[in-house]
């Protein structure tokens, strides 16, 4: 039997802002079972990376049940909620969030500094990192010597190197070009393929069924899978 990772249940989030509510997720309900590879889709502005905030331990809903590997994540202090992100949830962002001053060896390191790990292990797992998405001749390189795609082959390697239980990604090819963003989602399925558990935000059609399964959204809610339901075509 699959083991679902994560299991959403009418989960809400609403904003105050000026008096001014805005209801940014309602009543979703969705699984991710272990070893799926799920892409979150949707036009601007529809929810999409509160979504990924909230599943990432980032932001908390508003109203509903989010189990994460089968436990509430109601309740869940500030510093246990930032131990499961170091330990358990590797984040891939848009704009690769790598520190600019630090190379890439150190940029992948980083995750593991905050663990009770011996230098050696951390060397050996950022080297294993690297090499697994082809970026071990960099590690002396700093983020400014080299291009969008091996930035974020640097920011993939940062997100695997803590070996966690799923993979977030946020519109991982949003500031490359079509080779180098062909080049990343290889590496998402070659990672899947291993038995990786990802979500994906993406507003492009060609990487949208890249996934073994698509979650629409349209104003905060789940409004099908597949082929998008709203206009008739994937958005």
């Amino acid at each position: 039997m699959e083991k679902h990772l994560i299991m959403l249940d009418r989960l809400g989030k609403v904003f105050h802002t000026h008096e001014v509510e805005t209801h940014a997720l309602s009543n979703v309900t969705l699984e991710v079972k272990t070893g799926e590879f799920v892409s979150i889709a949707g036009p601007s502005g529809c929810g999409k990376t509160t979504l990924l905030s909230i599943l990432g331990l980032l932001d908390s809903p508003t109203e509903g049940v989010y189990l994460l590997n089968g436990e509430p994540v109601d309740g869940l202090s500030p510093s246990r909620r930032a131990e499961i992100r170091n330990r358990s949830i590797g984040f891939i962002f848009q704009a690769f969030n790598l520190i600019g001053d630090l190379t890439v060896f150190e940029n992948v390191e980083l995750p593991l500094t905050y663990r009770d790990m011996p230098g050696k292990e951390r060397k050996e797992r950022v080297l294993q990192s690297l090499e697994r998405v082809g970026m071990a001749h960099r590690v002396n390189h700093y983020p400014s010597q080299l291009s969008g795609g091996q930035q974020q082959r640097v920011a993939v390697a940062r997100a695997i190197v803590g070996t966690p239980f799923i993979l977030l990604a946020d519109e991982p090819t949003g500031n490359l070009d079509s080779s180098n963003g062909q080049g990343v989602m290889n590496l998402l399925g070659e990672l899947h393929a291993d038995g990786a558990t990802i979500c994906m935000v993406t507003h492009d059609p060609r990487y949208v069924n890249a996934a073994d399964r698509a979650i629409h959204l349209f104003d905060g809610q789940v409004v099908g899978e597949g082929v998008s339901p709203v206009g008739g075509e994937v958005v």
